[in-house]
């Protein structure tokens, strides 16, 4: 029986609704969205037809045991668990959707991690883990996306463009505002710091007409 369970191969529909249905079940039981993220568990699924191991930010599933990832083999399935999150209602965020982005012209620092193909996202920002990009670059653009977001929890992310002096600096950037630090927008890997704000351009004040032109005023 056990080897026959080993040759069969789970269907992507099916394990997307097992691994749906395993993250819920840990999440009313009390687990919080960050331990799933950073602790193991493993064991059959609730329905009892296959089992499953949640580690490092992704489960895998099969319908016979495993120990690791690598034991799906092709027979089973992996997913990330950031992509089975419920939606986060908005008032959870409290007024986090009021934060200001970054504006065009925005002086800012731009942090990089590489995340070693692991599923595991840390919510704050750690110097020991980010790499800091040597230049100083400029919002030259900024978009919004407002709508459901699974990797921001539901919250309204924007599309950020930077660029060094040279025109250096990709494509656009998935962020959001972080509660608390204004001047700091992060998204999955990445972290822009703003360091000077974009220079407010002033109205010099109208010119005194000469005296013989009053009369024209």
């Amino acid at each position: 029986m056990a080897e026959a369970q080993r040759e069969l191969v789970m269907h992507r529909e099916i394990g997307m609704d097992l691994a749906e249905r395993i993250v819920l079940d840990l999440l009313k039981g009390g687990w919080s969205r960050q331990s799933l993220r950073k602790h193991e568990a493993a064991g059959p699924t609730p329905c009892g037809t296959a089992f499953y191991l949640l580690r490092d930010g992704g489960i895998a599933l099969a319908y016979f045991p495993i120990t690791d990832f690598t034991d799906v083999n092709g027979r089973g399935l992996c997913f990330s668990i950031r992509e089975l999150y419920p939606p986060v209602h908005k008032s959870a965020h409290g007024d986090v959707e009021s934060l200001v982005p970054f504006a065009v012209g925005d002086q800012v620092l731009s942090m990089d991690r590489h995340l070693c193909g692991s599923w595991h996202y840390e919510d704050e920002v750690r110097a020991s883990g980010w790499n800091l990009l040597s230049p100083v670059f400029t919002v030259v653009a900024v978009r919004p996306r407002p709508g459901h977001h699974t990797q921001f929890g539901g919250r309204d992310y924007y599309q950020v463009k930077i660029k060094d002096r040279v025109g250096g600096g990709g494509g656009f950037h998935d962020l959001v505002p972080i509660a608390g630090r204004p001047w700091q927008m992060r998204g999955e890997g990445e972290c822009l710091i703003r360091v000077l704000p974009t220079a407010l351009t002033v109205a010099a004040p109208p010119r005194a007409l000469p005296a013989q032109l009053d009369l024209f005023a």
